[in-house]
């Protein structure tokens, strides 16, 4: 019979969340914490079930705390991630974005990738970034489609397909067609097949990740009744920051900065003692390492045993790992992906955009079936 009480290391890590975080929690009242061996401190293990079992919106739930909404799209938990009961890590190993989108959207192949009726991009802008050219092709594309604003469950997968094939030329700048997500970057990139068979890893690692920033906006836009192209515009629009989707452009201008250095972990111990952040490292759901970035990390390197730039990149992994205890998370993957297939400085950030739209589609589709107005309050703390 398993022990009432968990450590606080075990807490953690069954929350999903990082030590300090319990304390927060214990001085909020949403934990109970007792005297353990030495120093230590024990939580019971029914405070913890009853706290992940919290829907009702406590104060922090919006930040890594407890859940506030139902859905069942994702789940992470114990340091694993799972699309609707089935591993993603094992998916990433054979799955294209494509059965993983149908997989989270709840539909067949033969309705949301038909080839019909996906709507033309307009005329490509003078804008070199991808994604700015998305946020302005999105709204176009959406009202210039008859079955945007579908309700009947089958027309709603049709339009999401729609949706993700306009995402995935958009980036790539081509017309929309029947050409598989991985297919397109890699023709894009001129990639061969062992690099195609590493992005659509990456795709499918990405495609969703439960209430992350973005997935939220998504999710209450589309509980307004708005469409699927206005709920994946806006999805796009928070993963613009630097805290989200941005963090890979931030990993990979800091992984630029080790060029021509030839002592890598004395340079990270330097950095370290400086007390410099390092972009791309640790996740506060996952507190003994990210299991995308790891699998990222261990795909490049049974693919390039002998290449110097793998050895590179995972060198910096292992070195700020070892100084600071925080492994390389997915945002360090995609940067180092893209330096050693040699892909555009974009890449990283076009990857994960691609891939996102499909757990922004899942989302959106999951809370306008539930019918229900996202609409949390607020706690007033100005002048009375």
């Amino acid at each position: 019979m398993p022990s009432p009480y968990l450590t606080a290391a075990e807490a953690a890590n069954w929350l999903g969340i990082k030590p300090a975080s319990l304390y927060v929690y214990v001085s909020r009242g949403l934990l109970r914490s007792e005297p353990g061996d030495g120093r230590s401190r024990r939580y019971r293990r029914d405070d913890i079930d009853r706290l992940m079992a919290r829907r009702d919106g406590a104060e922090g739930a919006l930040d890594f705390g407890a859940p506030v909404l139902d859905s069942a799209l994702t789940r992470i938990a114990e340091g694993r991630f799972a699309y609707r009961g089935r591993d993603a890590i094992k998916l990433a190993l054979r799955a294209s974005l494509e059965d993983v989108a149908c997989l989270l959207w709840g539909t067949r192949a033969d309705i949301a990738f038909a080839p019909r009726n996906v709507p033309a991009p307009p005329p490509r802008s003078a804008s070199s970034n991808a994604t700015a050219r998305l946020q302005a092709t999105l709204p176009l594309a959406g009202s210039a489609d008859p079955g945007a604003t579908a309700r009947e469950p089958k027309a709603r997968a049709a339009a999401a397909g729609r949706v993700l094939r306009l995402v995935a030329a958009t980036l790539v700048g081509k017309k929309p067609s029947a050409v598989a997500c991985d297919a397109l970057l890699a023709e894009s990139w001129k990639l061969d097949r062992i690099g195609a068979s590493l992005v659509r890893s990456a795709l499918v690692l990405c495609a969703d990740h439960e209430l992350n920033p973005s997935s939220f906006v998504a999710r209450c836009v589309a509980s307004t009744g708005a469409s699927l192209y206005d709920a994946v515009t806006a999805g796009l629009a928070a993963l613009q920051g630097p805290l989200h989707g941005g963090a890979s452009r931030r990993a990979e201008a800091w992984l630029r900065e080790f060029d021509g250095v030839d002592d890598i972990v004395m340079e990270i111990a330097e950095r370290a003692r400086r007390g410099e952040r390092f972009p791309g490292t640790g996740h506060p759901l996952y507190p003994m390492g990210d299991p995308r970035g790891r699998f990222l990390f261990d795909a490049l390197a049974k693919t390039f045993p002998h290449d110097a730039g793998q050895k590179r990149v995972r060198q910096i992994a292992d070195a700020v790992a070892t100084q600071t205890g925080t492994p390389a998370n997915i945002d360090f993957a995609l940067a180092a992906l893209a330096r050693v297939l040699k892909l555009p400085a974009d890449a990283p950030m076009q990857i994960f955009t691609l891939g996102r739209t499909v757990g922004w589609l899942a989302h959106a589709l999951e809370q306008q079936d539930s019918g229900r107005l996202i609409r949390p309050r607020a706690r007033y703390t100005g002048p009375v």
